[in-house]
């Protein structure tokens, strides 16, 4: 027979069991609710930083397509590179001279030699998108139109802009940009004695044509550094690419036909 005391205490450690499961389970239900909580975290961070990774991809691979071709830069007038502001007076007088296929040859061998750089921006692009950390991503979906574009300028300008020189400079060779730069400058400055002019006229000419223009000396007192101009151009150009494919992104997700960018950017 059971003691007395035994008796009396069974009730009570009956209890204290069925409180330490109680107890038990609750803990249990916490712990997997915050393992979810981190998981469903962890997910959607994942979901984000790839969402914008395959964006800034398809703006990337949309900009170098569509400008490293032939006609690239010369044939899109959102992205043509201009005559440098140093040779405008120059230009404009040299047109008046009947000299416009000069000022025609070197603006589109500025553009052929930029069209012929975008290419090696690839890889430094990809680059770039993979090395890419979650805050960097939230800060982007969270940012405005051109976040994604404005972060390939700050990541990855510098880089661009040192892999794209020496082919620009290749190019110019090869597109004989300085050839036509100072065939113009020659045209309009004096050294080429067109239309039986002679040297001084045509420096008269010229600078008379350009003051009476409002534009000062047609000769520019020192040459803009061509190469550096073409540099900065190209990276302009295809910055404005990625940024207007990155804003069509985000104000029509569904068109991206990529189920990840509209789950980020349809939100």
């Amino acid at each position: 027979m059971l003691p007395k005391s035994f008796i009396l205490l069974a009730p009570l450690m009956l209890c204290a069991a069925n409180f330490q499961d109680a107890v038990n389970t609750a803990i249990s239900a916490t712990s997997a609710q915050k393992t979810a909580t981190t998981s469903s975290s962890a997910s959607t961070q994942s979901s984000a930083t790839s969402g914008v990774k395959e964006a800034l991809s398809l703006g990337a691979k949309q900009a170098v397509s569509l400008l490293g071709t032939e006609g690239g830069f010369l044939n899109n007038n959102a992205v043509k590179i201009p005559l440098p502001a140093s040779l405008k007076p120059v230009a404009t007088a040299a047109e008046k001279l009947g000299g416009k296929s000069y000022v025609d040859d070197f603006v589109k061998t500025m553009n052929t030699a930029a069209s012929k750089s975008v290419p090696k921006t690839a890889s430094i692009f990809s680059d770039t998108i993979s090395t890419m950390s979650v805050e960097d991503a939230n800060a982007i979906v969270s940012g405005g139109n051109t976040a994604a574009t404005d972060y390939f300028k700050t990541k990855a300008g510098t880089k661009l802009l040192s892999a794209i020189m020496p082919i620009i400079k290749e190019s110019i060779k090869d597109s004989q940009v300085m050839s036509s730069y100072q065939s113009l400058k020659g045209f309009a400055g004096g050294s080429n004695a067109t239309a039986g002019l002679s040297n001084n006229a045509m420096v008269g000419q010229a600078s008379s044509i350009a003051k009476g223009l409002g534009m000062g000396d047609a000769v520019p007192s020192g040459d803009e550094n061509i190469e550096d101009y073409i540099g900065r151009k190209t990276l302009d150009g295809l910055f404005y690419m990625i940024a207007e494919k990155e804003k069509a992104l985000r104000s029509n997700p569904m068109a991206s036909g990529s189920s990840i960018i509209q789950q980020v950017f349809g939100k």
